[in-house]
């Protein structure tokens, strides 16, 4: 088996702002694993805010190939070192040996996953407005894909003024972003109020991650569901949860994997929370690696292929009826003739 890394920054087609600031683009790492006629792919994305960086997560891949990667040779494979790797570094790993062996069984990772038989297109599918100048809603709106939901991040100051000019511009149901933008309830109320509880889908991450308190008073009040973000990390975020959510967003470069995600998708179902599947602006790799849970969520957060110009992927597709895949082993995606990734082997 051989493995190869590349750096790569994907960039938005226009600046993206979230309550965490504006940005554009993201720094990554994609994977490449080999094992005779197949290949497959992994991506580690790296927003600012989440604490890890492109240079640290190529280091740590390069290192834990070299230690462990030469007992590496098969789907029976013991993956020792694989749980000391940082979330990024460690959701790459898995994606792609996820997908090298569901290749080899010529069968796609949602199949190995136990989504067999679940239709994924009648998830519902979100695109998202990030934060930027009004002026501009109106051809952002006009670029994005016909999702059935539209998301829009808010906690920038301006919620009032940005919702009314997208609901002068859109009909359809709304997702309210705030990546613990808002201060008090006042602040969600006013902007619950300007939307109506019939067009509202669901609130993530009104306030501050610790702030269960104000997360629970919103959740007792409305009767729209309240998904938790930054206040659900991992495994052990879980069991406290449902004392302040409705719902939980999951996302592989916060838990560390496809395996994990599987975990917390099946506890959160048992906690009686709704799921989320969400990404952090990765490519078309990224989103379709997370999709292939798409059969166990209530909604897919997984439009970063339409945020970005430079998607080295393809073969996620999104519209009105939802989102899929259009390959038939693997991840369903492919790498595209023009990729601009450099890839190096290691450990050759």
């Amino acid at each position: 088996m051989e493995l190869a890394l590349a750096r790569y920054r994907l960039l938005f087609t226009h600046p993206f702002g979230t309550a965490h600031g504006v940005r554009v683009g993201t720094d990554s790492v994609f994977l490449r694993l080999s094992h005779g006629a197949h290949t497959s792919y992994g991506e580690a994305t790296m927003p600012p805010y989440i604490g890890y960086t492109q240079e640290t997560v190529h280091e740590q891949l390069i290192h834990f190939w070299l230690k462990h990667g030469k007992k590496i040779d098969g789907p029976n494979s013991v993956l020792s070192g694989v749980d000391r790797l940082d979330p990024p570094a460690r959701s790459a790993f898995i994606a792609a040996y996820r997908a090298l062996i569901s290749s080899q069984q010529a069968c796609l990772v949602a199949s190995s996953l136990g989504m067999d038989g679940i239709d994924p297109g009648g998830v519902p599918a979100m695109v998202t407005l990030g934060h930027g100048l009004v002026a501009d809603i109106p051809l952002k709106i006009k670029e994005l894909p016909l999702a059935p939901v539209l998301k829009i991040k808010l906690g920038s100051g301006i919620d009032q003024e940005i919702l009314r000019v997208v609901m002068d511009l859109d009909d359809r149901p709304l997702f309210l972003d705030v990546n613990q933008g808002w201060q008090d309830l006042a602040e969600a109320e006013k902007a619950i109020k300007l939307v109506g509880p019939e067009r509202l889908v669901g609130i993530e991450q009104p306030f501050h991650r610790d702030r269960l308190d104000l997360h629970r008073a919103l959740k007792d009040e409305l009767p729209t569901a309240i998904y938790g973000d930054e206040s659900i990390q991992g495994m052990d975020d879980l069991d406290r949860a449902p004392e302040a959510f409705d719902g939980v967003n999951l996302k592989l470069m916060k838990c560390g994997g496809l395996d994990i995600a599987a975990r917390m998708a099946a506890q959160a179902k048992d906690l009686g929370l709704k799921v989320m599947l969400g990404s952090m602006s990765e490519s078309t790799l990224g989103c379709a690696t997370m999709f292939a849970l798409a059969g166990s969520a209530d909604l897919l957060d997984l439009d970063g292929p339409w945020l970005i110009r430079n998607d080295p992927f393809q073969g996620l597709e999104m519209d009105g009826a939802g989102m899929r895949v259009t390959g038939d082993s693997g991840l369903g995606i492919s790498l595209r003739a023009d990729h601009e990734l450099k890839f190096e082997p290691v450990g050759t």
